[in-house]
């Protein structure tokens, strides 16, 4: 790919002074999942999956398979995703609930142990209870910056009843969550166009938590500015934190506003200066299908 930006993405990183940057950065971007890549897709057992519902809300889930849930074809051009649920979980989850031809999703793997992550974006070719075909237009590796370590693996299978809470204003409880997390995955899109999904992470607590509003600090990173170009156009976002203790997710749809020159907490964003506040709007909580058990091995050496 040439020049794989939209204008909102070149907005952001013009504003930011690092379009040279941005331009070098988007040469790993591939219309196609690189055969390199694809052995590591097929080790998987879980991917955070974003796309836009037919009210235009932005929505994030994980999704938790059995290890190879995720394949590729041998061109790289077609990904496909085993959405198997014995819990009946999915039916309840955006984006999942509405999903149909040719929406545009966007998909990142990651292997939070060996701290590695693919970004997958495409439109979907054929979905079904069971079963989803996306048609790749762009895969391509990310850094290992602000993953904590962690390993996950797969604990008592027995199914459990799906049990789904849902509501707008956020809770003491939510709010609580929130605040202690050191990990969550943000979905964004351009106006009637592509989808992105992105991993976020930083110390526990770098997520700034207030009663109708989260602050997220903007730390260095591969200068392509996928998430921030879409906020540029397209103010709205879906989050998904984990819970991954007692295998649960938290699922929020809401606004955003962008702060590109803050001149606060400046150490907080990595020297940045940039920050994003998420206005929450809805939000589900639901148990995960697949339960697995988790250990925290180490935390980013990256993180501010």
């Amino acid at each position: 790919m040439t020049d794989p930006f939209h204008a909102g993405e070149k907005r952001i990183q013009v504003l930011t002074g690092e379009r040279q940057q941005a331009e070098r950065s988007g040469r790993l971007i591939d219309s196609r999942i690189p055969r390199a890549a694809m052995r590591f897709l097929s080790q998987q057992s879980f991917c955070v999956l974003g796309s836009v519902s037919g009210e235009n809300d932005i929505w994030a889930t994980f999704l938790v398979g059995h290890q190879g849930f995720a394949s590729s074809d041998e061109s790289g051009r077609i990904l496909s995703l085993d959405l198997s649920d014995k819990s009946g979980t999915y039916r309840y989850l955006p984006p999942l609930t509405d999903l149909s031809e040719n929406d545009y999703l966007g998909l990142i793997f990651i292997d939070l142990l060996r701290r590695r992550r693919l970004r997958v974006n495409g439109r979907v070719a054929a979905v079904s209870s069971g079963s989803l075909t996306l048609r790749v237009a762009e895969a391509f590796p990310n850094c290992p910056k602000y993953i904590q370590k962690r390993q996950l693996l797969p604990a008592d299978p027995t199914v459990r009843v799906t049990k789904i809470d849902e509501g707008e204003e956020l809770t003491e409880g939510i709010r609580k969550w929130i605040a202690a997390a050191d990990t969550f995955f943000v979905a964004s899109a351009h106006p009637g166009g592509p989808v992105d999904t992105s991993h976020r992470g930083g110390k526990t607590g770098f997520v700034q938590v207030a009663k109708d509003r989260l602050r997220v600090p903007d730390y260095p990173g591969n200068s392509m500015f996928g998430t921030l170009g879409n906020f540029a156009a397209n103010p709205r976002a879906g989050l998904v934190f984990m819970d991954f203790e007692n295998n649960r997710q938290l699922q929020i749809t809401g606004d955003i506003e962008l702060d590109l020159s803050a001149n606060c907490d400046i150490e907080k964003t990595g020297g940045t200066r940039r920050w994003w506040v998420f206005l929450p709007r809805k939000w589900i909580v639901s148990a995960q299908n697949y339960p697995f058990d988790e250990t925290l091995i180490d935390a980013s050496p990256f993180n501010p």
